[in-house]
């Protein structure tokens, strides 16, 4: 923050600790998810008493323009738009308050301020793939900011006023380039606008606006990220103008399949299951009743009946919801099935199948990108995702990862409330993968429908324009109006599979392709069911690393309480606990490395599945995935964490327990031993006395004879127990912090 605006906001009385907070917010991480939510909130406070304080005086404007500087330098960020609109927001509430008249500078900045909501709406039209909304955003933002240009070119001259303009002016080119290069695009990839003439004026248009925000020989900054977006834009338009004379993919028949991988914490899976069975029919996933019973069975092929001498095997149990209900994407169908499968080994998953019907390149990106926890926010273009026959929660779900993590929070809120004791939920939104799998397919010379024939070769999709969505990882971000026409591909690795001869088997890292043509649907589902199958371990897996990490961290409280223990005396019952505890947390987690471990020998060994060729094909597949070879390295940090710290904790405390219980006696046993020579000397002082008839100095020259031998008989005693101690202590290298260190 200026220090113009911090001297105007300290005039109108806004306390310096408000002004520490807004100078902060340029710098700081309030829009972050890993921050405390108090964060947004204390920046949201301060910012309406500054707002209350400042609107209607000259620390108005600066004032909206800063909040929007804030709000961008975070954007630079974060495609979390949720922060940001909350606190533009808040402001414009707190603006309410005092209005300002229209068409003056304080108006004029307030609208800018807030004009930043159309241009985050844009960006999430354009991070959901859908050229046709992207067109509509960038025209409704082009819109807005040629009526605040217009009133800024009537205001008085001032220094402000012309910073408005020229702001105005720079977002005005922006948002027009981006809607130029969303409908050059639609055009190209709907086979329009083949006109060599239009493109090129098209493309010229484009490079005039990189041009517009480049540096300038009089030295004016530039404005980097619009130019660098503009300039990828072009990039993208030119290589799908590039394609206008190759061979076009279309998907006459397929499917999106976006799984969700999670893992819940409990020690008995096949509980967890059984428990599904019984209770699940009544609750409500997403807001929505289920209205069926679970499967009795997971609604697998006889592929997975292996036969295992203990009984094991890949099942469980099944959730149907109610179909999910997306948003228009041209011609394709709106309604994805979703299902929830949970498994007795623990690799539990989400499911969301999504059809795809004469899907055109774009088309299939969209719906492929749509698994992505960067999608576009739907509910900004006023289209949330909501199950096709109502219900859910009243706002839906801005994207499909949104959806997921509010049924599996519903899922384990329901476990909780059965007899199963604390389930917890693995999971985080960067855990999904698809697997898009293409039944029939046309080739379209030019990307023209009217000379569409049918491809007859699974393995020629590679070479046409458009696999490039289906042959390479889904990014971590949707960087141009069509990122994946510049994908070099295949990207992956091609898996062969007996019995599919003439088919495709792509895998990436979060994208799998089955494309078959010539082998029936079972065999193919087959092969797909494996897929699944590899990429649920996942959450198997993030549910053991969750168990393993809160082990390690279930430590720091004993390692503290051990700490500020008595090293010469610790208190005993207190160390009883400690080590009681320990030792339960220790069996815990032998049981569940056990478990982790017996799990891991099933999913590798022949009885997983019934057919040899079957076993190979999921080995391939667990070779490729990065979980599975990680998971020797687990198994090491898990059988560590028996042997290392907590090993030594228990051991050396128990020894020292041990010690206390036996100084503890021998204090015992040395006080009446004590006690029956006081006796015994007692008595033979007295026969002594009543012999001799010693009397007077004589007897205490006895008693002090006697108190003597005492003395050396207890100090012999002490030091000897001192050493004894000592030479204890050497055989433990470091002593008791040695061991816990």
């Amino acid at each position: 923050m200026g220090m113009a605006l911090d001297e105007l906001l300290a005039q109108r009385g806004l306390r310096a600790s408000d002004r520490a907070v807004l100078r902060e917010l340029i710098e700081g991480v309030w829009w972050s998810t890993r921050t405390a939510a108090e964060a947004l909130s204390t920046s949201s406070e301060v910012v309406a008493r500054a707002v209350e304080r400042a609107a209607g005086s000259p620390a108005a404007v600066p004032l909206a323009l800063y909040i929007r500087l804030v709000c961008e330098a975070a954007w630079d960020l974060t495609w979390d738009h949720f922060p940001l609109l909350s606190l533009l927001s808040t402001a414009e509430r707190a603006w309410l308050l005092t209005p300002p008249s229209a068409g003056s500078e304080e108006h004029i900045a307030l609208q800018t301020m807030l004009a930043l909501r159309d241009e985050l709406t844009l960006e999430s039209a354009g991070s959901t793939g859908d050229l046709a909304a992207m067109v509509e955003a960038a025209a409704d933002l082009s819109t807005s900011l040629a009526a605040l240009a217009s009133m800024a070119g009537v205001v008085p001259t001032s220094g402000v006023a012309t910073h408005l303009a020229t702001m105005l002016d720079d977002r005005l080119h922006y948002a027009e380039a981006v809607g130029l290069a969303a409908r050059t695009a639609s055009h190209a990839l709907a086979g329009e606008g083949r006109d060599v003439g239009e493109a090129a004026a098209a493309l010229a248009q484009l490079r005039a606006a990189e041009e517009f925000f480049a540096p300038t020989d009089a030295g004016e900054a530039s404005d980097h990220a619009s130019l660098s977006e503009i300039r990828a834009h072009r990039a993208a338009i030119e290589s799908v103008l590039a394609a206008a004379d190759r061979d076009w993919l279309r998907i006459d028949d397929g499917m999106v399949v976006c799984l969700f991988p999670f893992g819940l914490r409990h020690a008995e899976q096949t509980q967890i299951v059984e428990a599904v069975k019984r209770h699940a029919a009544s609750w409500s996933l997403g807001g929505k009743h289920l209205g069926n019973r679970p499967t009795s069975l997971l609604l697998i092929d006889d592929c997975w009946r292996g036969d295992d001498p203990l009984q094991r095997r890949y099942d469980g149990t099944q959730l149907d919801l109610p179909d999910l209900q997306l948003p228009d994407l041209g011609q394709q169908p709106t309604t994805a099935r979703v299902t929830v499968l949970i498994s007795q080994l623990g690799n539990h998953c989400l499911r969301v199948e999504i059809p795809l019907e004469s899907a055109m390149p774009h088309e299939v990106a969209a719906r492929v990108w749509a698994a992505a926890p960067e999608y576009g926010h739907l509910g900004e273009l006023g289209r949330p995702l909501r199950f096709a026959g109502g219900g859910g929660p009243a706002a839906a779900w801005p994207r499909l990862a949104a959806f997921a993590k509010d049924v599996l929070d519903d899922l384990t809120a329901a476990l909780a409330t059965t007899d199963l004791g604390p389930v917890a939920l693995s999971w985080r939104p960067g855990m999904f993968h698809v697997v898009t799998t293409v039944r029939q397919a046309s080739v379209l010379p030019g990307g023209r429908a009217e000379d569409a024939s049918t491809l007859e070769d699974a393995r020629a999709i590679a070479g046409l324009f458009g696999a490039q969505p289906l042959c390479h990882p889904l990014p971590s971000g949707w960087g141009s109006v069509a990122p994946w026409a510049r994908y070099q591909v295949p990207h992956g690795t091609t898996l062969h599979c007996a019995g599919l001869t003439d088919d495709v088997v792509l895998v990436t890292e979060n994208h799998t392709l089955l494309a078959s043509f010539t082998s029936a649907d079972y065999m193919v589902a087959t092969v797909a069911q494996a897929v699944e199958f590899v990429v649920s371990l996942e959450g198997m897996f993030a549910a053991w690393q969750d168990e393993l990490s809160d082990f390690y961290l279930g430590l720091r409280p004993h390692l503290h309480r051990l700490d500020a223990a008595d090293d010469e005396d610790p208190d005993l019952d207190d160390l009883q606990r400690i080590l009681s505890d320990l030792q339960r947390r220790q069996l815990r987690l032998r049981q569940f490395l056990t478990s982790a471990r017996v799990n891991l020998l099933f999913i590798a060994a022949p009885a997983l599945v019934t057919s040899p060729v079957m076993r190979r094909t999921v080995s391939d597949l667990l070779e490729l995935s990065t979980v599975w070879r990680q998971r020797a390295e687990f198994t090491d940090n898990a059988g560590q964490a028996l042997t290392d710290r907590v090993t030594d904790l228990i051991e050396s405390w128990s020894r020292r327990k041990e010690e206390k219980l036996e100084r503890r006696n021998r204090l015992l046993v040395n006080t009446l031993l004590a006690v029956l020579a006081g006796i015994g000397i007692s008595g033979l002082l007295s026969m002594v006395q009543d012999g001799f008839a010693v009397t007077g100095w004589g007897s205490a020259t006895l008693v002090a004879l006697v108190l003597v031998v005492a003395a050396l008989v207890g100090v012999i005693s002490y030091r000897s127990e001192v050493g004894r101690r000592e030479r204890q202590r050497a055989k433990v290298p470091g002593g008791r912090r040695g061991a816990s260190e």
